[in-house]
């Protein structure tokens, strides 16, 4: 049975050297939301959040919004099992000399760090949810009354490309991405959980920046450029607008205390 995606570290190498190729080539897609998609409040959040405080960012990638998190906070620990991302975000710490910032090659279910050793969790689009054992580490880690804060792609998200491709991105449960992230929080002792849920239409311009999005994120299982072109042209075929290749997306907010 093929390991799912957080658990595979090929996986994420393989989508970090792709968007590193589109950085080298000088190749920006583009695409666009309409409304308010959750990204935007997820980071205004962890931002607000992160005022004075010692945070770790679990699932950093190259360390873009970790460096961003630096500015407000007191201290700040990136962990990514990508080393890839963490060169990427080791050579960003030394371009902006920001000194209460660390990056660590580590998985989120065996975090480097003493218990009680933070204030804020966050995990954007990362593993910090992923497993019972990630989850109970990013508890460990915080101290009493510490806050977690996860942006996690939703079930609904990218819909219409599911369908066309006949699969989607690989979700650990059965359930709704929401109540499954509810109930393993309160499981592993997380109290006074709130969960929001954003939707948004997504537009891409052409074919190749729809091909951008899949060769470096993990949306579609075991994506080929070449095999899947007849999908991805099947996409532009149904759902171009005036606006552009529509999709949707679908992002859960979830914010609990220890």
């Amino acid at each position: 049975m093929p390991k799912r995606e957080f658990e595979d570290q090929e996986i994420w190498e393989n989508l970090y050297a792709a968007e590193e190729g589109q950085l080298a080539a000088g190749v920006i897609e583009r695409s666009w939301t309409e409304t308010e998609d959750g990204e935007r409040t997820f980071d205004r959040r962890v931002l607000a959040s992160a005022k004075g405080r010692d945070v770790i960012d679990i699932g950093c990638g190259t360390g873009e919004f970790t460096l961003e998190i630096a500015a407000s906070a007191s201290t700040v620990a990136g962990i990514d099992f990508s080393e890839r991302a963490l060169k990427k975000a080791l050579e960003r710490l030394q371009s902006e000399k920001t000194f209460n910032v660390e990056f660590n090659l580590s998985r989120a279910d065996k975090l480097p760090y003493p218990s009680e050793s933070f204030d804020l969790a966050i995990s954007r689009r990362g593993p910090a949810a992923d497993t019972t054992e990630s989850i109970g580490e990013s508890y460990r880690v915080l101290r009493k009354n510490g806050e977690i804060l996860l942006q996690e792609i939703g079930e609904r998200d990218k819909q219409n490309w599911a369908q066309v491709f006949g699969r989607g991105q690989i979700y650990p449960g059965t359930e709704k991405v929401s109540t499954e992230l509810e109930k393993k929080l309160a499981r592993e002792g997380f109290r006074n959980i709130s969960v929001e849920e954003f939707e948004a239409n997504e537009y891409f311009a052409t074919i190749q920046d729809i091909l951008m999005r899949l060769e470096n994120s993990p949306i579609i299982p075991d994506f080929d450029k070449e095999l899947d072109e007849g999908h991805v042209q099947e996409i532009a075929n149904l759902f171009t607008t005036p606006k552009g290749i529509k999709t949707n997306t679908h992002r859960v907010l979830v914010r609990a205390e220890k």
